[in-house]
């Protein structure tokens, strides 16, 4: 064993790899110096500092983010040093300042705080992680949508409560999972995420070396670190207190991740041998016994979508404890919950992805399983069609194990004809086709197409979300 080898804990929770790139310490590293070089170059725009100091402040923090990102050893020691001050940002801008001279490390950091660095950098990281899972939440909608399409017509068997229930078909099931999709990618939220407040939230600091230049100078920050079109938006206020905005950056990647486990379960029902309804092509083995073919993907997501609500619980905890202009903890708390549900999101919705390209259906496991559990799947037909002529009790015994479905309605009908007195219905029902489950299945195929095309239709416009384009 060497000393040399990176500390991670991908091992424990296979599929976390998926998502790393996203939120690890290296993503995090560059976002806090994308953060400082945004802060440097928007001075320098707004004149508050020369080219020249610019210059080679931007150069300082390049080079010990280079340096950071190249050498695993480095990057433990910043973690190790990050204990002291209670975040990573101070021991970060004491390595950048080391390489710098008298004037540019002023201008390094100046009139900021940690919050306003840590704040931004999460935010930036949230921001492009939320393009990730729109984009990919758009093309698993896409896939499911095809699938559904496909199979409109395949009749499978409906279960509630683990139980038989009634026929339906595939094609609704997979579009009812699109629809889920859809809402999740159309609930993506608002990421305003450039945190700039100064110590405690008034600028105060900002305000005393930037003067009136100081709009000039927070408008520069925002478009350095969200582009020119920023230029047309308001500054925002600070939010170093409003904590809310996490909690709803949170529950958008809890929704992905349980999206993901939702649609995972109903594929683990129907991947089992007994049920044989549906197969995966990214599957895995076993260790001890070569016969099993694991479909892994739809474990893993299920496994994900466990470990979502403790992760959530704790942002909940954090809103709730923020206090006073900086939360002692809470805001701490924060970040590797926060952290930890960016990356399980992505590398859900990859494994989902993944799962749903590689997802096959078998009709005739689907149509024999419906074949198996009838005619008890009719019995609230029967209710429905008969029960002013029937009781329960021969309502069962038509629908009991092993009997002449057809012929025992005939039989008991017969047995209680119609009431001419009172108005009778069931004259022209086609007795023969009465327990065919093509001739159950309601409003499954209208129901379905218009999902199909709210889902196609142009996106909602809605005040609380990121201006991402529609769908179509």
């Amino acid at each position: 064993m060497t000393d040399t080898a990176a500390h991670t804990r991908f091992l424990f929770a296979p599929g976390d790899l998926r998502g790393a790139e996203a939120i690890d310490d290296v993503a995090l590293v560059s976002a806090l110096g994308d953060v400082e070089s945004a802060w440097v170059n928007a001075q320098a725009h707004a004149g508050l500092i020369s080219a020249d100091v610019r210059a080679e402040a931007v150069a300082g923090i390049e080079a010990t983010t280079r340096s950071l990102l190249a050498d695993s050893s480095e990057l433990e020691m910043l973690a190790a040093n990050s204990e002291s001050g209670g975040n990573p940002v101070i021991p970060f801008l004491a390595a950048i300042r080391s390489r710098l001279s008298h004037d540019a490390s002023r201008a390094l950091h100046k009139g900021l705080t940690s919050q306003d660095v840590m704040d931004s950098a999460l935010g930036l990281l949230m921001a492009r992680v939320a393009r990730q899972t729109h984009a990919r939440l758009d093309v698993i909608c896409d896939l499911l949508v095809g699938l559904s399409d496909a199979h409109a017509s395949t009749v499978c068997l409906a279960r509630t409560l683990t139980q038989p229930a009634l026929p339906t078909t595939f094609g609704l099931k997979a579009a009812a999972w699109a629809s889920e999709v859809q809402e999740v990618q159309s609930l993506t939220p608002r990421i305003d995420y450039v945190q700039v407040g100064g110590a405690a939230g008034t600028r105060a600091a900002i305000r005393e070396f930037a003067g009136p230049q100081t709009e000039a100078l927070l408008r520069q920050f925002q478009v350095q670190l969200r582009g020119p079109d920023a230029a047309l938006t308001s500054v925002p206020v600070p939010w170093h207190t409003d904590r809310v905005r996490v909690l709803n950056w949170a529950s958008h990647l809890t929704q992905c991740m349980t999206v993901g486990a939702s649609i995972a379960r109903d594929v683990l029902v129907g991947a089992r041998p007994e049920v044989g309804e549906l197969s995966l092509a990214a599957t895995g083995g076993s260790s001890a016994m070569p016969q099993k073919v694991n479909p892994t993907s739809a474990v893993l997501l299920h496994r994900n979508g466990m470990r979502a609500p403790g992760l959530m619980a704790t942002l909940t905890s954090t809103a709730a404890e923020a206090i006073e202009e900086r939360s002692d903890g809470a805001w701490h708390a924060e970040w590797p919950a926060l952290s930890e549900l960016m990356g399980l999101a992505v590398s859900s919705l990859i494994m989902l992805e993944t799962m749903v390209e590689g997802l096959s259906v078998n009709p005739e496991a689907m149509r024999a399983n419906v074949e198996a559990a009838s005619p008890g799947i009719f019995a609230e037909r029967l209710t429905i069609t008969f029960g002013h002529r029937l009781g329960k009790p021969e309502i069962q015994e038509i629908i009991a194990d092993g009997s002449d479905p057809v012929g025992a309605l005939k039989t008991a009908l017969e047995k209680h004809p119609a009431d001419a007195a009172n108005e009778d219905n069931t004259a022209d029902v086609d007795l023969a086709g009465f327990f065919s489950p093509d001739n159950y299945l309601g409003d499954a195929e209208a129901i379905r197409q218009t999902i199909i095309a709210t889902i196609n239709g142009p996106e909602p416009v809605s005040p609380g979300l990121l201006p991402f384009s529609s769908r179509k």
